[in-house]
């Protein structure tokens, strides 16, 4: 039985439609497609196979001018040359696993898994099997055509110069994974428990660095030394640490945005690839490559090719971009773009108009935001408090003959002595280490910042020893010193007063900014906040309060950095404010039976407040202003998305128009609510209304 509908047939029959409905469809369909923007968005993989010809787990590699080479086990040698696009077999001398290998001053060596050398002293010369200093040796580098380094466990660092090999003592005794070389003379090497090694003689002899808070217990397995200001290390658990000091002197844990300001990447590594002042190529197992173009703050996970499974385990980069990289089961991958992921069919944005502009900016503008009230909101909070106390502070009458008046004068002359006795063993202590700093003259101003600990303890014991020897000459009458013409009374200077004044004056004449990237940077306070909480309270996770509060370091150090200047500010108009409180409200509360703090907290307090809420709302405002500076350590405030908008679109204008509206906002918000405060909480009869 014939099924078939007629009626149907004729409509979506090709052959019914006449010839001109043919074409028209034809035409609209190539229209269609051909002027239609690609609505097909992929991301594709910028790494390519390549066919090595062989199943072995391939180690290390390295270029040797126009040759790419790959080592592996059973001492398999690979060669290239076309950029890694063929290869093939070399012969080889051992059937030892090749374990590592570098390429420079026109030499190329390779260390097996027994500690044995190979050497190609030229480019076109033969490998020449150098000897082994002993087995245990992990990785080795180039530091002249006939020179090289071996380094491995327990802190064995062999140095190979004019056909000898050389032991160098050191007292390090953990394992060294990685080294590598500027020039003949610097290099670093890096190993467990965070130890990093500093060379300024040709390895001749190592001199420790700090690892930086927070990474000095890992295994740090790659180092990488592009210029005498760009080092880079990794450790086997992703973190990612970083110097732009000559001599690798200071070292900082990064903190990558794209791993939410996160420490780590929370990938095993197995090696990093240093190929410009800011480009870095990640490797390790269970298929992981990425690349980062900023110095390892943004950190992009390349795609791997169909069909691959496996560790990869080392880079041999031609130049910035185009290179290899090499891995298990004779994997090899080649890029042409330092292994950056390809976007394909993506419209490109017109960023010159408006509205697509705005649709881009406006999530980066509200991010911005957020992050902006959030730091003040902390920075206003903390400062109010730090300004009433060192207001409380300033003007507290307690002084040194009110500590001492009415007790015997043996005990205040014996507690003198004591004083006396400490304060000048830390003066002594102090003074000590000094000498060892190297200053001279002008220079022991620096002296704080070279040694802290010590400087601290020469002015305490400075403080301490004046303060003994007052006390010891107490004899009850609390009299003056004639110093030539000038006569002082010290026992009317008043302690708190005095720790205050010196607080105020320090943030009163240091600048923001370079406080903000003291406290981030110098103290690395955010840091050391996140590590003593997470001691104690274990690992804060990824979402929660105490991941909002305390899981971004450079919030940490931003709400600490704004609060402590601004409370200083804040303490002066505080203390201001106290001033005009007529001083019989004082003695009123003292006569009733109140004490001081009791008389300040119920009294004075509550009507300087009031008082100071117009100068301390002015300061609030100008906190809010200077939050702009955050963005100098990182925190991605208003300004901070600005740049990032910028970097992107080039549309300045705009950019920095619609920060400088959000700034208006947050602002204008604050000011509002404060001069409504200032209304509600008024004082009746107090000063000029202004003919209201």
């Amino acid at each position: 039985m014939n099924s078939r509908r007629v009626g149907v047939e004729r409509i979506f029959s090709w052959s019914a439609l006449d010839e001109k409905t043919r074409v028209g469809i034809i035409v609209s369909v190539f229209l269609l497609v051909a002027i239609s923007p690609a609505v097909g968005q992929s991301i594709e993989t910028g790494w390519d196979i390549a066919e090595s010809g062989v199943d072995s787990n391939l180690n290390a590699a390295a270029v040797h001018g126009n040759e790419t080479w790959v080592f592996g086990d059973g001492g398999v040698m690979l060669s290239s040359s076309d950029e890694g696009m063929t290869w093939s077999a070399m012969n080889s001398d051992t059937t030892a696993d090749l374990i590592s290998a570098d390429s420079a001053y026109d030499s190329m060596a390779v260390l097996d898994s027994t500690g044995s050398v190979l050497m190609k002293q030229g480019l076109d010369a033969d490998w020449t099997n150098i000897g082994s200093p002993g087995e245990g040796m992990v990785d080795l580098v180039l530091i002249g055509q006939n020179s090289l380094i071996l380094v491995g466990v327990d802190g064995a660092i062999w140095r190979y110069s004019a056909s000898n090999w050389q032991e160098i003592e050191t007292q390090f005794t953990e394992n060294l994974n990685d080294i590598s070389f500027l020039d003949e003379n610097n290099g670093i090497a890096c190993g467990e428990n965070g130890t990093l090694l500093f060379t300024t003689n040709g390895g001749i002899s190592w001199n420790y660095r700090e690892a930086p808070t927070g990474s000095s217990d890992s295994n740090l397995i790659s180092v990488g030394y592009y210029n005498p200001y760009r080092l880079y290390a990794a450790s086997s658990d992703g973190q990612i640490l970083s110097s732009t000091t000559t001599s690798a002197q200071n070292w900082n844990l990064v903190e990558i945005e794209s791993e939410g300001y996160n420490t780590s990447l929370d990938e095993n590594l197995k090696s990093i690839e240093v190929v410009s002042a800011s480009i870095i190529l990640f490797a390790g197992p269970d298929n992981y490559l990425g690349v980062s173009l900023d110095g390892g703050n943004i950190v992009e996970h390349n795609i791997i090719p169909d069909g691959i499974n496996t560790s990869f385990n080392d880079h041999a980069m031609i130049d910035y971009q185009k290179g290899i990289v090499v891995g298990n089961q004779g994997v090899i991958l080649l890029t042409d773009s330092s292994g950056k992921n390809d976007l394909v069919g993506f419209e490109i944005p017109d960023y010159g108009n408006f509205g697509e502009f705005s649709e881009y900016a406006d999530d980066m503008m509200l991010d911005g935001f957020k992050a902006t009230v959030k730091i003040v909101g902390f920075g206003i909070l903390f400062g109010f408090l730090i300004g009433v106390i060192l207001a409380m502070f300033k003007t507290a009458p307690t002084n040194l003959k009110g500590l001492v008046e009415g007790r015997p004068n043996g005990i205040v002359r014996t507690l003198g002595g004591g004083l006396a006795a400490v304060g000048l063993y830390l003066f002594w202590e102090g003074v000590s280490g000094f000498s060892e700093l190297g200053l001279d003259g002008i220079e022991y101003i620096f002296t704080p910042v070279g040694d802290p600990r010590g400087f601290a303890m020469f002015g305490l014991g400075i403080a301490l020893t004046l303060l003994g020897l007052l006390f010891l000459s107490n004899n009850g009458k609390f009299s003056k010193i004639e110093i030539g013409r000038v006569t002082l009374n010290p026992w009317k200077i008043r302690p708190l007063n005095s720790i205050a004044t010196l607080y105020t004056d320090f943030f009163r004449n240091t600048p923001l900014i370079v406080q903000f990237m003291f406290i981030h940077f110098g103290l690395s306070l955010g840091m050391e906040i996140q590590d003593a909480y997470e001691s104690v309270f274990g690992d804060m996770g990824v979402d929660g309060f105490d991941y909002w509060l305390l899981g971004e370091s450079a919030f940490i150090s931003a709400i600490f950095t704004l609060g402590l200047n601004s409370g200083a500010y804040q303490c002066e108009t505080i203390r201001g404010a106290i001033a005009a409180i007529p001083s019989g409200q004082m003695e009123a509360g003292r006569s009733i039976g109140l004490t001081y703090m009791g008389t300040m907290k119920l009294v004075i307090m509550p009507q300087a407040i009031r008082i100071c809420i117009p100068p301390i709302g002015n300061e609030m405002v100008n906190l809010v202003l200077n939050s702009s500076l955050a963005m100098v350590i990182g925190y991605a405030e208003l300004s901070r998305q600005g740049r990032l908008i910028i970097a992107v679109t080039f549309q300045i204008f705009w950019a920095w128009g619609m920060v400088m509206i959000s700034y208006f906002v947050v602002t204008w918000t604050l000011a509002l609510l404060l001069r409504r405060l200032e209304e509600k909480t008024k004082i009746p009869g107090l000063g000029i209304s202004g003919g209201a």
